[in-house]
């Protein structure tokens, strides 16, 4: 077994990172204002707000079978993984819709089975993991939910999270680096909220950033972009 002395470790030049807001809010947008060249997987058929963007390629998902649909966009991101800096999946919410739609349409109830649930589960850990290991910054996107949380003394309160099922929402936000969640101001300015709190759950392990406005998603303190061109 390999070991790394901690003085040696270096941090990721490639982020991983969850993005979530209320539908409307302008996830998809972001994809556009990355640095470099991004690859879309349009899952939820918001991709029109990218017109113009020429630094975006998007792919549509076959909803009539997203999960080989998933499957062969990863296989086509990662086979021309040197035109691209960025790989954006849009969105994972919409996704379990999808996937547990498309196998309740194989049951006699028109309705998924309890196992079904439970597989939809292993698959999502092993998507996020396999996309995690392509040479690009990867960006996915949900929308959000809130969760209870009860502490050992008795108070509750609600958290703002990433909208994917409870059992492995904790896992998959454990194995990416940044966890944002986009908020849109009165005055109508779009930013993320890097750092997290009672009400809000979000992480930044690429800098000390506890915030930034929409289009410096991938941009560190000291202006460098995790991005570039390869």
């Amino acid at each position: 077994m390999e070991t790394t002395n901690g003085s040696q470790i270096s941090k990721s030049k490639r982020a991983k990172v969850i993005i979530y807001s209320k539908p409307g809010d302008g996830k998809t947008t972001v994809a556009g204002l990355l640095p470099g060249k991004t690859l879309v997987f349009d899952i939820d058929g918001t991709s029109q707000v990218l017109k113009g963007y020429a630094n975006v390629d998007v792919a549509k998902i076959n909803v009539e079978d997203p999960h080989k649909s998933i499957l062969e966009f990863y296989a086509h991101a990662k086979a021309n993984i040197s035109n691209y800096d960025n790989i954006f999946v849009d969105n994972l919410t919409h996704y379990q819709k999808l996937w547990l739609m498309n196998r309740g349409e194989k049951t006699k109830s028109g309705m998924p089975e309890l196992k079904d649930y439970a597989l939809f589960d292993n698959h999502l850990l092993k998507v996020v993991e396999t996309f995690n290991g392509l040479e690009a910054n990867v960006i996915y996107t949900t929308w959000e939910t809130t969760r209870n949380i009860i502490h050992d003394d008795g108070q509750q309160y609600n958290q703002f999270i990433p909208d994917i099922r409870d059992k492995i929402a904790n896992h998959v936000m454990g194995i990416v680096h940044v966890v944002a969640r986009l908020v849109k101001k009165a005055d109508g300015t779009r930013g993320f909220l890097l750092e997290g709190n009672q009400s809000i759950f979000a992480k930044n392990h690429l800098d000390q950033r506890k915030g930034c406005v929409q289009e410096e998603l991938l941009v560190s303190e000291k202006n460098e972009t995790t991005g570039g061109n390869k």
